[in-house]
Protein backbone atom coordinates (compact mmCIF):
# COMPACT_ATOMS: atom_id res chain seq x y z
CA UNK A 1 0.00 0.00 0.00
CA UNK A 2 1.18 3.50 -0.58
CA UNK A 3 -0.02 6.91 0.36
CA UNK A 4 -0.19 9.96 -1.82
CA UNK A 5 0.53 13.53 -0.74
CA UNK A 6 3.48 15.35 -2.27
CA UNK A 7 5.31 12.02 -2.42
CA UNK A 8 4.10 8.53 -3.00
CA UNK A 9 4.57 6.13 -0.11
CA UNK A 10 4.27 2.53 -1.21
CA UNK A 11 3.45 -0.46 0.89
CA UNK A 12 3.67 -3.79 -0.82
CA UNK A 13 3.67 -7.29 0.50
CA UNK A 14 4.70 -10.31 -1.36
CA UNK A 15 6.75 -13.37 -0.49
CA UNK A 16 7.68 -16.80 -1.64
CA UNK A 17 9.35 -19.35 0.61
CA UNK A 18 10.56 -22.87 1.06
CA UNK A 19 10.61 -22.83 4.85
CA UNK A 20 7.89 -25.27 5.93
CA UNK A 21 6.19 -24.87 9.28
CA UNK A 22 3.10 -26.95 9.90
CA UNK A 23 2.35 -27.20 6.16
CA UNK A 24 2.98 -23.50 5.69
CA UNK A 25 5.60 -22.01 3.41
CA UNK A 26 7.22 -18.74 4.37
CA UNK A 27 9.78 -16.57 2.63
CA UNK A 28 11.30 -13.13 2.91
CA UNK A 29 12.34 -10.87 0.04
CA UNK A 30 14.12 -7.55 -0.09
CA UNK A 31 14.20 -5.08 -2.95
CA UNK A 32 12.64 -1.96 -4.40
CA UNK A 33 9.41 -0.71 -5.84
CA UNK A 34 9.74 1.42 -8.96
CA UNK A 35 6.85 3.82 -9.52
CA UNK A 36 5.79 5.16 -12.89
CA UNK A 37 7.36 8.50 -12.02
CA UNK A 38 10.73 6.62 -11.90
CA UNK A 39 11.15 6.97 -8.14
CA UNK A 40 12.34 3.99 -6.10
CA UNK A 41 11.21 2.90 -2.63
CA UNK A 42 12.86 0.20 -0.55
CA UNK A 43 10.75 -2.59 0.81
CA UNK A 44 10.79 -5.94 2.54
CA UNK A 45 8.20 -8.57 1.67
CA UNK A 46 7.09 -11.50 3.80
CA UNK A 47 4.54 -14.02 2.63
CA UNK A 48 3.00 -17.17 4.09
CA UNK A 49 1.38 -19.74 1.81
CA UNK A 50 -0.93 -22.32 3.33
CA UNK A 51 -3.00 -24.59 1.06
CA UNK A 52 -2.66 -22.03 -1.77
CA UNK A 53 -3.94 -19.16 0.41
CA UNK A 54 -1.63 -16.20 0.87
CA UNK A 55 -1.12 -13.99 3.94
CA UNK A 56 1.75 -11.84 5.15
CA UNK A 57 2.96 -8.26 5.31
CA UNK A 58 5.23 -5.68 3.75
CA UNK A 59 7.52 -3.01 5.15
CA UNK A 60 8.10 -0.03 2.88
CA UNK A 61 10.71 2.74 3.15
CA UNK A 62 12.67 0.61 5.61
CA UNK A 63 14.22 2.78 8.33
CA UNK A 64 12.90 5.93 6.68
CA UNK A 65 10.54 8.61 7.92
CA UNK A 66 7.64 7.01 6.04
CA UNK A 67 8.29 3.40 7.08
CA UNK A 68 5.00 1.51 6.84
CA UNK A 69 3.91 -2.06 7.46
CA UNK A 70 0.80 -3.45 5.77
CA UNK A 71 -1.09 -6.73 5.76
CA UNK A 72 -1.89 -8.67 2.59
CA UNK A 73 -4.24 -11.41 1.48
CA UNK A 74 -4.28 -13.44 -1.70
CA UNK A 75 -4.03 -16.83 -3.37
CA UNK A 76 -1.64 -19.02 -5.34
CA UNK A 77 -2.90 -21.27 -8.12
CA UNK A 78 -0.47 -24.20 -8.31
CA UNK A 79 -1.96 -25.36 -11.64
CA UNK A 80 -1.51 -22.09 -13.49
CA UNK A 81 1.39 -20.80 -11.32
CA UNK A 82 -0.47 -17.51 -10.84
CA UNK A 83 0.08 -15.57 -7.63
CA UNK A 84 -2.35 -12.79 -6.73
CA UNK A 85 -2.48 -10.61 -3.63
CA UNK A 86 -3.78 -7.27 -2.46
CA UNK A 87 -3.05 -5.04 0.48
CA UNK A 88 -5.89 -4.90 2.96
CA UNK A 89 -4.78 -2.47 5.66
CA UNK A 90 -1.99 -0.75 7.55
CA UNK A 91 -0.48 -2.34 10.65
CA UNK A 92 1.65 0.71 11.44
CA UNK A 93 3.08 3.76 9.71
CA UNK A 94 5.50 6.57 10.56
CA UNK A 95 3.83 8.91 8.05
CA UNK A 96 1.29 11.56 8.98
CA UNK A 97 -1.88 9.57 8.50
CA UNK A 98 -4.38 12.43 8.28
CA UNK A 99 -2.66 14.09 5.31
CA UNK A 100 -2.72 11.11 2.98
CA UNK A 101 -4.97 9.11 0.73
CA UNK A 102 -4.02 5.46 0.86
CA UNK A 103 -3.30 3.60 -2.34
CA UNK A 104 -3.34 -0.20 -2.10
CA UNK A 105 -1.14 -2.39 -4.28
CA UNK A 106 -2.76 -5.21 -6.22
CA UNK A 107 -0.51 -7.82 -7.82
CA UNK A 108 -1.29 -10.64 -10.21
CA UNK A 109 1.56 -12.49 -11.88
CA UNK A 110 3.16 -15.75 -12.90
CA UNK A 111 5.39 -17.47 -10.34
CA UNK A 112 7.19 -20.68 -11.24
CA UNK A 113 6.63 -22.36 -7.86
CA UNK A 114 5.57 -21.01 -4.49
CA UNK A 115 8.82 -22.26 -2.94
CA UNK A 116 11.04 -20.85 -5.67
CA UNK A 117 14.03 -18.76 -4.66
CA UNK A 118 14.19 -16.99 -8.00
CA UNK A 119 14.12 -13.21 -8.19
CA UNK A 120 10.62 -11.75 -8.19
CA UNK A 121 9.76 -9.10 -10.76
CA UNK A 122 6.44 -7.89 -12.05
CA UNK A 123 4.01 -5.03 -12.45
CA UNK A 124 1.34 -3.92 -9.99
CA UNK A 125 -1.59 -1.53 -10.01
CA UNK A 126 -2.49 0.77 -7.14
CA UNK A 127 -6.13 1.28 -6.19
CA UNK A 128 -7.91 3.54 -3.71
CA UNK A 129 -10.59 2.09 -1.44
CA UNK A 130 -13.27 3.04 -3.96
CA UNK A 131 -11.52 1.03 -6.71
CA UNK A 132 -10.19 3.98 -8.68
CA UNK A 133 -6.59 3.86 -9.89
CA UNK A 134 -3.91 5.86 -8.09
CA UNK A 135 -0.52 4.86 -9.48
CA UNK A 136 1.11 1.81 -11.04
CA UNK A 137 4.64 0.47 -11.03
CA UNK A 138 6.97 -2.52 -10.82
CA UNK A 139 8.40 -4.65 -8.06
CA UNK A 140 11.95 -6.00 -8.15
CA UNK A 141 12.75 -8.45 -5.36
CA UNK A 142 15.49 -10.83 -4.36
CA UNK A 143 15.34 -13.64 -1.85
CA UNK A 144 16.78 -12.43 1.47
CA UNK A 145 18.78 -15.65 1.91
CA UNK A 146 20.61 -14.95 -1.36
CA UNK A 147 21.29 -11.37 -0.30
CA UNK A 148 22.63 -12.44 3.10
CA UNK A 149 24.93 -15.06 1.55
CA UNK A 150 26.30 -12.49 -0.88
CA UNK A 151 26.77 -9.96 1.96
CA UNK A 152 28.88 -12.46 3.92
CA UNK A 153 31.04 -13.12 0.85
CA UNK A 154 31.57 -9.37 0.37
CA UNK A 155 32.55 -8.98 4.04
CA UNK A 156 35.13 -11.78 3.67
CA UNK A 157 36.59 -10.10 0.58
CA UNK A 158 36.84 -6.80 2.45
CA UNK A 159 38.62 -8.45 5.38
CA UNK A 160 41.14 -10.14 3.05
CA UNK A 161 41.71 -7.14 0.80
CA UNK A 162 45.11 -5.43 0.96
CA UNK A 163 43.60 -2.31 -0.59
CA UNK A 164 41.33 -1.56 2.37
CA UNK A 165 42.83 -0.05 5.53
CA UNK A 166 42.41 -2.00 8.77
CA UNK A 167 40.61 0.95 10.37
CA UNK A 168 38.00 0.78 7.60
CA UNK A 169 37.69 -3.01 7.77
CA UNK A 170 36.65 -2.82 11.42
CA UNK A 171 33.81 -0.41 10.66
CA UNK A 172 32.41 -1.85 7.41
CA UNK A 173 30.06 -4.84 7.37
CA UNK A 174 27.42 -5.42 4.72
CA UNK A 175 25.90 -8.24 6.79
CA UNK A 176 25.50 -6.00 9.85
CA UNK A 177 23.95 -3.31 7.66
CA UNK A 178 21.33 -5.83 6.54
CA UNK A 179 20.65 -6.75 10.18
CA UNK A 180 20.14 -3.09 11.04
CA UNK A 181 17.38 -2.86 8.42
CA UNK A 182 15.38 -5.35 10.48
CA UNK A 183 15.33 -3.02 13.49
CA UNK A 184 12.34 -0.69 13.86
CA UNK A 185 13.99 2.38 15.36
CA UNK A 186 11.82 4.96 17.16
CA UNK A 187 13.66 8.23 16.55
CA UNK A 188 13.42 11.53 18.48
CA UNK A 189 10.27 13.55 17.73
CA UNK A 190 8.99 10.73 15.54
CA UNK A 191 5.51 9.24 15.73
CA UNK A 192 4.58 5.67 14.92
CA UNK A 193 0.86 5.21 14.25
CA UNK A 194 -0.54 1.74 14.91
CA UNK A 195 -4.01 0.52 13.98
CA UNK A 196 -5.83 -2.00 16.17
CA UNK A 197 -9.21 -3.62 16.81
CA UNK A 198 -8.59 -4.27 20.51
CA UNK A 199 -9.60 -2.43 23.69
CA UNK A 200 -6.17 -2.60 25.30
CA UNK A 201 -2.51 -2.81 24.35
CA UNK A 202 0.46 -4.43 26.04
CA UNK A 203 3.95 -2.94 26.10
CA UNK A 204 6.93 -5.14 26.96
CA UNK A 205 9.91 -2.95 27.90
CA UNK A 206 13.44 -4.25 28.46
CA UNK A 207 17.11 -3.75 27.59
CA UNK A 208 18.09 -5.99 24.68
CA UNK A 209 21.78 -5.04 24.98
CA UNK A 210 24.08 -4.16 27.83
CA UNK A 211 22.24 -2.82 30.88
CA UNK A 212 23.71 0.62 31.54
CA UNK A 213 21.14 2.46 33.66
CA UNK A 214 18.94 4.01 30.96
CA UNK A 215 15.97 5.71 32.63
CA UNK A 216 12.64 6.60 30.99
CA UNK A 217 9.16 7.97 31.67
CA UNK A 218 6.07 6.65 29.88
CA UNK A 219 3.08 8.96 29.34
CA UNK A 220 -0.38 7.99 28.10
CA UNK A 221 -2.37 10.88 26.64
CA UNK A 222 -0.10 13.30 28.48
CA UNK A 223 -0.49 11.66 31.91
CA UNK A 224 2.42 9.89 33.57
CA UNK A 225 1.98 6.11 33.40
CA UNK A 226 5.45 4.85 34.37
CA UNK A 227 7.87 7.14 36.23
CA UNK A 228 11.68 7.01 36.51
CA UNK A 229 11.89 3.46 35.21
CA UNK A 230 15.40 2.02 34.83
CA UNK A 231 15.38 -0.28 31.80
CA UNK A 232 16.58 -3.76 32.76
CA UNK A 233 16.97 -7.26 31.30
CA UNK A 234 13.74 -8.26 33.03
CA UNK A 235 10.65 -7.45 30.97
CA UNK A 236 8.41 -4.71 32.33
CA UNK A 237 4.85 -5.38 31.16
CA UNK A 238 2.40 -2.49 30.86
CA UNK A 239 -1.26 -2.86 29.89
CA UNK A 240 -2.54 0.32 28.23
CA UNK A 241 -6.34 0.76 28.10
CA UNK A 242 -7.61 2.11 24.79
CA UNK A 243 -10.66 4.05 25.94
CA UNK A 244 -10.87 6.43 23.01
CA UNK A 245 -10.50 6.43 19.24
CA UNK A 246 -6.90 7.62 19.52
CA UNK A 247 -4.38 7.02 22.32
CA UNK A 248 -0.92 8.59 22.42
CA UNK A 249 1.97 6.93 24.25
CA UNK A 250 5.13 9.02 24.77
CA UNK A 251 8.54 7.67 25.76
CA UNK A 252 10.82 10.28 27.35
CA UNK A 253 14.55 9.69 27.94
CA UNK A 254 15.60 10.95 31.38
CA UNK A 255 19.29 10.16 30.86
CA UNK A 256 21.64 8.28 28.53
CA UNK A 257 22.96 5.81 31.10
CA UNK A 258 26.60 4.78 30.99
CA UNK A 259 26.48 4.29 27.22
CA UNK A 260 24.79 6.84 24.94
CA UNK A 261 22.12 6.90 23.59
CA UNK A 262 19.19 5.84 25.76
CA UNK A 263 17.93 2.56 24.30
CA UNK A 264 14.89 0.53 25.27
CA UNK A 265 13.41 -2.43 23.43
CA UNK A 266 9.63 -1.97 23.33
CA UNK A 267 7.32 -4.69 22.05
CA UNK A 268 3.87 -3.33 21.15
CA UNK A 269 1.35 -6.17 21.31
CA UNK A 270 -2.35 -6.49 20.51
CA UNK A 271 -4.43 -9.55 19.68
CA UNK A 272 -3.24 -9.67 16.07
CA UNK A 273 0.24 -8.16 15.86
CA UNK A 274 3.52 -7.68 17.68
CA UNK A 275 5.59 -4.67 16.64
CA UNK A 276 9.22 -4.81 17.81
CA UNK A 277 10.75 -1.37 18.28
CA UNK A 278 13.92 0.14 19.73
CA UNK A 279 14.27 3.69 21.05
CA UNK A 280 17.45 5.68 20.48
CA UNK A 281 17.19 8.92 22.43
CA UNK A 282 19.37 11.55 24.06
CA UNK A 283 18.52 13.06 27.44
CA UNK A 284 15.25 15.00 27.19
CA UNK A 285 14.28 13.57 23.80
CA UNK A 286 10.90 11.97 23.24
CA UNK A 287 9.37 9.54 20.77
CA UNK A 288 5.67 8.75 20.38
CA UNK A 289 3.29 5.91 19.53
CA UNK A 290 -0.27 6.73 18.48
CA UNK A 291 -2.78 3.88 18.64
CA UNK A 292 -5.91 4.26 16.52
CA UNK A 293 -8.87 1.92 17.02
CA UNK A 294 -10.39 0.81 13.73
Amino acid sequence: MFKKNRHFIVILTFLLVNKIIFAQQEQEYLGVIKLNDSSFISYQLNLIENDNLISGFSITDIGGEHETKSAITGAYNSKTNILSFKEVGIIYTKSEVSDYDFCYINFNGNVKTIDSKKNIEGKFIGLYNDGTNCINGEIKLRNIEKIERKAKKIDKLIKKSKHVEDSVKSTVSVALTLDSLKMNILKPDQNLTMFTNTSQLQLNIYDAGKVDGDKINIYVNGTIFLRNYIVDKDIKKLVIPLNSKSTTIDVLALNTGAISPNTAKIEIIDQENTINTLTRLKTGEKTSITVIKN
